[in-house]
């Protein structure tokens, strides 16, 4: 089984979302750091986890980066991370 670590200056974590029913905000976490163990034999064992900074969150509109830092969405004071861990993959 092969293990690749994210690199965050290679790494982002991007993400669309719809605002007010017109348009879609694009954005990204550009620090995310975690593991991926993959064996392409048996790609069912995989698995990866992954840890994002919140507070690095970019859409390219600088209050709107601190609306979303905020308690009103991700609360970055209380929950600066951001994790995932997973290990099921459809073959």
């Amino acid at each position: 089984m092969a293990k690749w670590a994210f690199e965050p200056g290679h790494t982002a974590a991007e993400f669309s979302a719809r605002h007010m029913m017109v348009t879609h905000v694009r954005g990204h976490f550009k620090d995310v750091h975690g593991t991926l163990n993959f064996d392409p034999k048996s790609p069912t064992g995989s698995s990866v986890e992954v840890v994002i900074d919140a507070r690095k969150i970019w859409t390219g509109e600088a209050a709107r980066d601190e609306h979303l830092r905020s308690a009103d969405f991700l609360d970055v004071e209380n929950f600066p991370e951001i994790s995932f861990s997973g290990n099921q993959v459809l073959s």
